[in-house]
């Protein structure tokens, strides 16, 4: 689940949590994101929903998403709580969630509203902040556990972490999972024997997984599914999603030429035009390509 901080004229985090009726409106949301902006600067997009994603400006965009705004109406359409959240998911979540607490203690002190994180449901002021953003603190020192955690599972769990919330999640289905379909591939040992240079195979049964051979950390995973079907997937590091994608077709491919069969993706077969979105947007973010196939939204990157 995202983190989240909210921000309310409530006084108690139980009226927040009960969904009590608020009077913030979007102003409100401007001006917090404003005060942001004078304190540091930034990029922000309004997206198809109404919520702003709000990027680090001077940044390349893929490694600049910081974090998620939005207001939740609980008191007719325009009136109600600011939600403000980052991505558990992504590679930078610490250094967002240092980022979203100060802002909430700035948010706190200059527009006298009240601001919760959502964890514990402590109140963040300025001197509140200071103890949550104790690197050597039980709240970050927990916080860091639980993503850690998150992000090893990313893996076991075949699931894709999203750069910003989208709703209340911030990850999704892995949309990079390829399917190599043969009715007879050859067996892993022959038909991973030639990883990309720097890399090395390493096989387990039926998973394998071809890995950095300076680092010893994992770059690409492989399973045979069932006698007929070889699963391919990246591991989530810090490169950007777009990359990350160009990587894992490279590879499909390439194992594809090798050994015959077809390519799968997303329940179809791999064509030019279903995968056109790797050339036209050169800084695609993952949860940019989940709205795309979903929802059918525009990207924010720029289109080439």
């Amino acid at each position: 689940m995202p983190f989240s901080v909210w921000l309310t004229s409530h006084r108690r985090i139980e009226d927040v949590q009960a969904g009590a009726p608020d009077r913030l409106t979007l102003e409100d949301l401007r001006a917090c994101l404003e005060l942001l902006a004078r304190s540091r600067p930034t990029r922000a997009a309004l997206r198809p929903d109404g919520s702003t994603w709000v990027f680090r400006a001077g940044e390349t965009l893929a490694l600049a998403p910081l974090l998620w705004a939005g207001l939740r109406p609980n008191n007719g359409p325009q009136a109600g709580t600011i939600q403000l959240s980052v991505s558990a998911a992504s590679p930078f979540f610490m250094a967002n969630v240092f980022e979203l607490l100060s802002l909430a203690a700035l948010v706190n002190e200059e527009l006298g509203l009240h601001a919760f994180e959502g964890v514990q449901g402590r109140e963040v002021t300025v001197e509140s902040h200071r103890e949550l953003l104790d690197v050597q603190g039980a709240y970050s020192r927990e916080l860091a556990r639980a993503w850690q955690q998150n992000r090893e599972q990313l893996h076991t769990h075949l699931r894709m972490p999203l750069e910003f919330p989208a709703g209340q999640q911030d990850e999704a289905p892995n949309m990079l999972m390829l399917r190599l379909e043969h009715p007879k591939p050859p067996p892993l040992a022959q038909l991973l024997a030639e990883p990309p240079e720097g890399q090395d195979v390493e096989i387990r049964g039926p998973q394998a997984v071809w890995f950095d051979r300076a680092t010893q950390e994992p770059v690409t995973w492989f399973l045979l599914n069932n006698p007929q079907e070889v699963l391919i997937w990246p591991q989530w590091r810090e490169a950007p999603f777009a990359q990350t994608a160009h990587s894992i077709f490279e590879v499909a491919v390439r194992l594809r030429a090798r050994a015959g069969g077809q390519l799968i993706w997303n329940g179809d077969p791999v064509t030019p035009e279903r995968t056109a979105w790797l050339q036209r947007y050169p800084e695609l973010l993952g949860v940019e390509l989940l709205q795309l196939v979903l929802n059918g939204w525009e990207p924010v990157t720029v289109r080439v």
